[in-house]
């Protein structure tokens, strides 16, 4: 019991799950979008559509059957489409529909109304390093799975001036190139 007590990956699973519970019940009303879709239509907003099943799953570290059956459930929702790949008949390339952009807008207000539900009280430096932290934590991870770490913002609260394993190429802990 102390272990589960003392355990990042408990209480980030702990916090995964309420997070997902959450996201549903405001993104139910918005339309038929399961816990299971969120990641994906997440992505896809934020990114843009047009990449492959198989890049948008490697992006999202979802194995490609869990991907084909949260994708098929968006296309049976008429939010995205799949096509395959003129210039490779193996990728089938995933596509916002209309209706799905309609959603854009609220799905991804919400998105931040959760991402400040989860602060609140912070302070902004609180904030800047919590999410370092966490950057740092998937980093590892990434890392040990022998996965490429994320490009994305630098940690700031790196400070070894050791190569960070998630900043962007070339980049330092402690901002120095």
């Amino acid at each position: 019991m102390e272990q589960r007590l003392t355990s990042f990956a408990y209480r980030v699973g702990q916090l995964r799950r309420l997070v997902l519970l959450l996201a549903l019940e405001r993104i139910a009303p918005l339309g038929p979008v399961g816990k299971g879709q969120i990641p994906f239509l997440a992505e896809l907003f934020q990114t843009g559509d047009g990449v492959s099943q198989e890049e948008l799953a490697e992006k999202l570290h979802f194995d490609k059957g869990s991907a084909a059956r949260s994708l098929a459930k968006l296309e049976a929702a008429g939010l995205v489409t799949r096509n395959v790949n003129p210039h490779n008949r193996r990728q089938l390339v995933i596509t916002l529909t209309p209706q799905a952009e309609a959603l854009r807008a609220p799905f991804l207000a919400t998105l931040r109304e959760l991402t400040e539900t989860m602060v609140r009280g912070f302070s902004g430096e609180e904030r800047e390093q919590a999410m370092g932290f966490l950057d740092r934590m998937i980093g590892n991870v990434l890392a040990e799975l022998g996965r490429p770490a994320r490009p994305g913002r630098p940690d700031k609260s790196c400070q070894t001036g050791q190569t960070c394993p998630i900043c962007q190429a070339g980049q330092t802990r402690g901002g120095a190139q």
